[in-house]
């Protein structure tokens, strides 16, 4: 297939803003107890003089940046007894999380109104082609933090989808010997237990070790989950300026659970036999499994030539395979219970290398000073996929009403009726400059972006005994940049206004043109107000976000085609008051209006809004200590409606749920903890794409936990 090339000349914004970098060139109060959800002072300097933050890639502090920007500490994390990223999501404003609740191959989520399924782990991502299931996680057990960015980020990471980034930042060696031990049971036969040791192995180098093991049933019959973590690391100071962190990151995951969903009626609407539980499945457990195995190996160089100049590297290399056995649903029989079903499988695995490399460097003039940053990341990921299907040739239906979870017989499955035998190369280089702008009380930021990116897609596809090949390569470039000012005043108030803009790629075909996707690429407005004074801290955010050369599936065909645009408006409100050492109480709020402004392939689509979106939600988070050793926490969280289908012909309903944490310390070596989840074990649907594929909302779980500390 020819390559399809693409260069966009560079936007004003863009342009502008790389005029304005060479001209500059040339010229709190610390939480009760052990709560520090929402300290942003507190949480740089637990990164020490290496710590830059996810938003700047500098030391400017989350609550000085002129974006929307959350962060969930470990200690929290561990409160609620978070596993996965979609879990620590649940109380954060703008993002609706675990669209698809029963599933752990990946954690789905929307930031403002624009799903994605990719993390980036220590400011790097973690490489997946974007394309098949394949799609490393790093555990909760094994992250200091979480941090949230809004909006497009592309003028510092390249690729990222529109709405915003979640990077998880790994537990660091520290020079101060400490033990935690955690024993953990609960629902669903849940069994874990996990190690995190720190201290120093001599004068210049210190380690950490963090590992884990987990079993337990998933929410869905007959499904199970299990987990092996292990996590070394080491930092050696080389020198009074250099130091030298060497990480390497092993998971194996035996058992895990796909995609499988259900149809709308029995979940949302009452079928002929009722409505299914919570732990309804439309599998089999004799073709239901997902087993994945990651291993990443990194290091990270910190290098100061002055108190003025500073280098940094990050690297990983990622090597990962994952085989898949699942189902399908075509549709309900004319019976109404009886759902026909596809079978499938995948193997798939991928070699990955990202670098980045950072150079900082602070320049005076008068009484302006410019934090400049330069930079350039590269990335490469070559990935094989052997995906084979039936196409419901052979396969056994099964009766919702009464469901059999043992009719497949693997043996006799038409698998190899469809196969693809995918090849697929990627390859993105970015350049990237910054300027850091400090006058007085305004600080301004002023970024531009360059990036090349390369894909090649070759298949191999037998389809009822005939063979063919496939293919598509792409060759594709984008300029991105950003202006974002905040202001801030003695009173504590802190305005702030900013523009940026992203871009992301896609190795598809256009059905209806035979070429190649072009990247989309997304303008967002942010302005907001921050405020912290004392232990009262209030953010507020109001913004405008479009995406172009959005990607829809024709409702006819299934077919992907691109020619659209989103938008997606809407307000974000946080709080977090510490009011007394006792009590603290941490809130939020967010409204959005998304919907689809062009389309015009099927015109009759502008003005619905995309599933998996939640038109606003809001969460209340509180914790009390009524005595020192004795902690009560919990929260209250509402998830607003979304659309059911693409055409918006019904919605998904709201639902609240209650959580409830409480936690007695013995002495200052054990502590047992006692979590529920969904307390009232309410039933609800989570999302649905359309009307034969919904997803159950997670069921009521309950955790007791011992931790030790030595």
């Amino acid at each position: 297939m020819t390559a399809a090339t693409s260069q966009p000349a560079p936007s004003a914004l863009a342009m502008l803003i790389s005029g304005l970098l060479i001209s500059s060139f040339a010229h709190a109060q610390s939480p009760a107890n052990d709560l520090s959800a929402t300290d942003n002072v507190e949480r740089v300097q637990v990164y020490g003089e290496a710590y830059r933050n996810s938003g700047s890639k500098s030391e400017l502090a989350p609550i000085d940046s002129p974006m929307s920007y959350d962060i969930i500490d470990q200690s929290l994390l561990e409160l609620r007894q978070v596993e996965s990223i979609n879990e620590a999501l649940r109380y954060t404003a703008g993002v609706t999380p675990e669209s698809r609740p029963t599933v752990t191959i990946f954690d789905q989520y929307s930031i403002r109104g624009f799903d994605s399924y990719n993390n980036y782990y220590n400011g790097l991502p973690l490489q997946y082609n974007r394309l098949w299931n394949l799609v490393p996680q790093v555990d909760a057990w094994a992250t200091e933090s979480i941090e949230v960015l809004k909006g497009p980020t592309s003028v510092l990471y390249g690729a990222v989808p529109p709405g915003g980034m979640i990077n998880q930042t790994a537990k660091q060696p520290q020079s101060q010997p400490q033990l935690d031990l955690r024993a953990r049971l609960g629902s669903n036969r849940l069994k874990e237990l996990a190690i995190d040791a720190t201290g120093e192995l001599s004068t210049d180098v210190n380690y950490r070790l963090v590992a884990l093991a987990r079993k337990k049933d998933g929410q869905q019959q007959t499904t199970e989950e299990e987990r092996y973590t292990f996590a070394p690391s080491a930092t050696w100071q080389l020198s009074n300026n250099t130091s030298l962190n060497l990480n390497a990151y092993y998971q194996h995951d035996p058992e895990m659970i796909p995609s499988t969903p259900l149809p709308a009626s029995g979940t949302l609407y009452q079928a002929s036999y009722g409505k299914l539980d919570a732990d309804a499945y439309a599998g089999d457990k004799n073709w239901a499994s997902f087993a994945r195995d990651v291993l990443m190996l990194g290091y990270k160089l910190n290098h100061k030539f002055s108190n003025d100049l500073r280098f940094m590297q990050n690297l990983r290399y990622t090597d990962a395979d994952a085989q898949q056995k699942n189902t399908y649903n075509n549709g309900l029989d004319s019976d109404g219970v009886t759902l026909l079903r596809s079978a499938y499988a995948t193997d798939e695995s991928i070699h990955g290398l990202v670098v980045d490399n950072q150079l900082a460097f602070d320049l005076h003039v008068g009484s302006v000073e410019h934090k400049l940053l330069m930079g350039v990341d590269f990335q490469t990921l070559n990935s094989s996929v052997a995906y084979a299907d039936t196409l419901g040739i052979n396969t056994p239906s099964i009766d919702l009403s009464q469901p059999d979870y043992n009719l497949i017989t693997a043996s006799d499955l038409p698998i190899d009726y469809y196969t693809e035998n995918h090849s697929i190369e990627q390859e993105q280089t970015g350049y990237y400059l910054q300027d850091e702008i400090h006058w007085q009380a305004l600080t301004v930021l002023l970024g531009a972006r360059y990036d090349d990116f390369s894909g090649d897609d070759q298949a191999n596809n037998v389809y009822a005994g005939y063979a063919y090949a496939s293919g598509v390569t792409s060759d594709e470039h984008s300029v991105t940049g950003r202006i974002a000012a905040i202001y801030k005043l003695e009173n504590g108030l802190a305005p702030y206004l900013s523009y940026s803009e992203s871009f992301e790629p896609y190795l598809y075909l256009n059905s209806w043109t035979g070429q190649p996707f072009k990247p989309t690429n997304a303008q967002q407005w942010e302005a907001g107000i921050k405020y912290q004074q004392n232990d009262l801290t209030l953010t507020a955010a109001w913004f405008d976000l479009t995406k172009q050369n959005a990607v829809f599936y024709s409702s006819a065909t299934y077919e992907p085609t691109q020619r659209g645009e989103v938008e997606s408006q809407g307000v974000e409100i946080s709080m977090d008051w510490h009011v007394s050492q006792a009590l603290s109480v941490q809130a939020n709020y967010n409204y959005q209006n998304v919907e689809i402004t062009k389309n015009p392939i099927e015109p009759e689509l502008v003005g619905k809004s995309p599933v998996w979106v939640a038109d606003q939600q809001a969460s209340v988070w509180a914790s009390y200590y009524p005595l020192d050793a004795w902690l009560i926490s919990g929260g209250v969280r509402y998830v607003g409606k979304s659309q059911l289908d693409a055409t918006n012909t019904d919605t998904v309903p709201a639902y609240t749920l209650l959580d409830l944490v409480t936690r007695y310390r013995v002495n200052d070596t054990y502590q047992f903890t006692l979590s529920a989840t969904n307390l009232t074990d309410k039933r609800y649907v989570g999302a649905c794409y359309d009307s034969q594929n919904c997803w159950m909302g997670a069921e009521r779980s309950v955790e007791l936990v011992l931790n030790a500390s030595f």
